[in-house]
């Protein structure tokens, strides 16, 4: 597990420059079921528990927005990843409060929220 590599980031990106760019400050597990209504459609919504086909691990922001991180199956295998990204994503989170980023890079990052479509607010 330890090479495990969140499915939900763009390639190359890493939990720690997501994580400063962001400033997210904590993380969260929800469960989800897709809501297609149509062959072609791949959108999701948060469910209970009961109802749901998958689970995705959020980051939080200071801002209140969710960055999904890494969606996983509902079994032991994915209860083992979601340990395994959550630990790393603890790890970036507290590893980032030690040198946070600068008004600059701040305004970077909210710039970027603006206009990314795999935000959920």
């Amino acid at each position: 597990m330890s090479d495990l590599t969140p499915n939900c980031l763009l390639e190359g990106e890493t939990l720690a420059e997501l994580v400063r760019r962001n400033c997210a400050i904590g993380f969260d597990l929800r469960f989800c079921r897709t809501v297609a209504h149509t062959a072609d459609d791949g959108e999701t919504t948060p469910c209970d528990p009961i109802d749901a086909e998958f689970a995705t691990l959020y980051a939080r922001t200071d801002l209140g927005e969710a960055i999904a991180i890494h969606d996983v199956d509902l079994s032991s295998a994915g209860a083992d990843e979601v340990a395994a990204i959550s630990r790393a994503l603890f790890v970036a989170i507290v590893n980032a409060r030690r040198d946070p980023p600068d008004v600059a890079q701040r305004h970077e990052a909210e710039q970027e929220a603006m206009v990314d479509p795999d935000r959920i607010v």
